[in-house]
């Protein structure tokens, strides 16, 4: 099944809108405080996590060693039991004294403005080459669905989407701590359509394998 680009960029504004829409609900009370505050709400918002790499690797080494590759997921599961004990003062301490962020939880650990620059450092070292990856699986999807489209234009108009969500959804709280609720619940909202997608793939997939 192929797509012009016209169709795709169209299916792409159509969701990134539910998207946006849902955001926006959300700030504006929309939403009603049980789905907002659900625990349910957040463990789905940690859907995140899983990127390009949930797509195009998991999803490779399901096919090829089965139920194999779920030890990946078990381990960072596993790893989530242990955050009452290590989250939790971790919580209290940047409630108490109103850090933001890893940099600022290093630099009031350790009392050095140089241990939180080179937080910020490697953080961003480590997100940019996360983002590379997304924006190279998105413009490679989008080519393989429209043939002879740019990757460069489609790259490019990607990032233009990250900086806007970002400004609109995230960088505009000025009030350390704040909760991002719509930004929360728009990310609970695509891991639902993630995890459909991946069921989805994985049934396809299945039945290839049958068939071989």
């Amino acid at each position: 099944m192929s797509f012009n680009l016209i169709q795709l960029f169209l299916i792409g504004i159509t969701y990134l809108l539910v998207l946006f829409g849902i955001a926006w609900a959300t700030d504006k009370g929309y939403v009603p405080k049980r789905i907002v505050r659900h625990p349910l709400t957040y463990v789905l918002s940690l859907g995140v996590y899983a990127s390009a790499w949930a797509f195009y690797g998991s999803v490779g080494l399901a096919y090829e060693f089965g139920y194999g590759f779920l030890a990946y997921y078990l381990g960072v599961c596993g790893a989530f039991l242990l955050a009452p004990v290590l989250m939790l003062p971790i919580l209290r301490i940047t409630r108490a004294y109103q850090l933001s962020s890893l940099a600022d939880l290093f630099a009031f650990r350790y009392r050095s403005q140089v241990a939180g620059t080179l937080v910020t450092l490697f953080t961003l070292m480590g997100t940019l080459a996360l983002l590379s990856l997304q924006i190279q699986a998105v413009a490679n999807s989008i080519q393989i669905l429209a043939p002879g489209s740019s990757q460069n234009i489609l790259g490019f108009a990607f990032c233009l989407v990250i900086i806007a969500f970002a400004f609109l959804f995230g960088a505009r709280g000025s009030i350390s701590g704040e909760n991002n609720n719509g930004l929360v619940v728009s990310i609970a909202f695509e891991s639902i359509v993630k995890l459909v997608a991946l069921l989805a793939i994985g049934y396809y997939l299945s039945l290839i394998h049958i068939s071989e």
